[in-house]
């Protein structure tokens, strides 16, 4: 199983992408994969290829990183890498931040306690919008930027979810494994 970890959105955050990708799509010469918005999610551990035998304790560590609820919200966006070429078109977390990287750091310990690898990238909440294949030079990134900078809606995060990635042609399809609250703890 291709599993990750991750925080849902509301359907407001889908809403607002699909408009963004509509006018960008127009816009950009790059060639750019993007994300569909009902998929749009805050990936807090990307885990790969799973043992099924592994999601319990996988979900041990996801409510041990359980610490209570906590507010959210879009804030600017930006690229993967900073410089160059972008190969990641992202939005950035303007409020949450510190609660995601938390719940990240206990729940990245936890699953090092079960055998998986650390995550040796450093840990920057975010929520892929697009993946550029091939960037064409005289696109206007700036400008792009300047749009992903909204008033985000603000919600409350109270749960994560373990998912499993299907890869198919025409785009993953992600299937819920388990659901893990997060107000219980505190």
């Amino acid at each position: 199983m291709r599993l990750f970890i991750g925080i849902p959105l509301p359907g407001e955050y889908a809403q607002i992408i699909r408009q963004i990708q509509a006018a960008w799509k127009k816009r950009l010469a790059s060639k750019v994969s993007w994300v569909r918005p009902e998929l749009a999610h805050v990936t807090l551990r990307f885990l790969g290829e799973v043992d099924e035998d592994k999601v319990p304790v996988i979900v041990q560590a996801m409510q041990d990183a359980a610490r209570g609820s906590f507010a959210a919200q879009g804030g600017a966006g930006g690229f993967f890498p900073a410089v160059g070429a972008p190969r990641v078109i992202w939005i950035g977390l303007r409020q949450g931040r510190e609660e995601c990287a938390a719940y990240f750091e206990k729940l990245d310990g936890g699953l090092a306690q079960a055998g998986f690898s650390a995550e040796q990238k450093p840990f920057s909440p975010h929520l892929t919008v697009a993946r550029v294949k091939a960037a064409a030079r005289n696109d206007e990134w700036s400008g792009l930027l300047v749009d992903l900078k909204r008033d985000w809606p603000a919600f409350t995060v109270s749960h994560v979810v373990l998912w499993q990635s299907i890869l198919k042609p025409s785009g993953p399809e992600y299937r819920r494994v388990a659901e893990v609250g997060l107000a219980g703890r505190s």
